[in-house]
């Protein structure tokens, strides 16, 4: 009885379903491959966004506006300090 529940068929379509711990399987090792290809490095999908990135002005690593760029230039020479960035 379980056997034939557990292998139900659809009509024309011919799918046969499988039991349910075979599907387990199945999918466990689908995830295994899976997290085995995985990618962690940075990828630039837009060449433009990049571009727009390398020219933005930064204060430690960071994207700042062009008035605060001004602003950090003159405080930091008041302090004898040359900005690096």
């Amino acid at each position: 009885m379980i056997e034939f529940l557990c292998q139900i068929s659809r009509g024309e379509q011919g799918i046969q379903q499988q039991s349910p711990g075979i599907a387990r399987e199945e999918r466990v090792l689908r995830y295994k491959e899976k997290r085995k290809n995985r990618k962690f490095e940075k990828t630039v999908r837009y060449a433009s966004r990049k571009a727009y990135a390398e020219i933005r002005p930064r204060i430690k690593g960071r994207f700042v506006k062009r008035s605060d760029v001004e602003h950090f230039v003159l405080s930091a020479m008041a302090d004898g300090i040359v900005p690096s960035f």
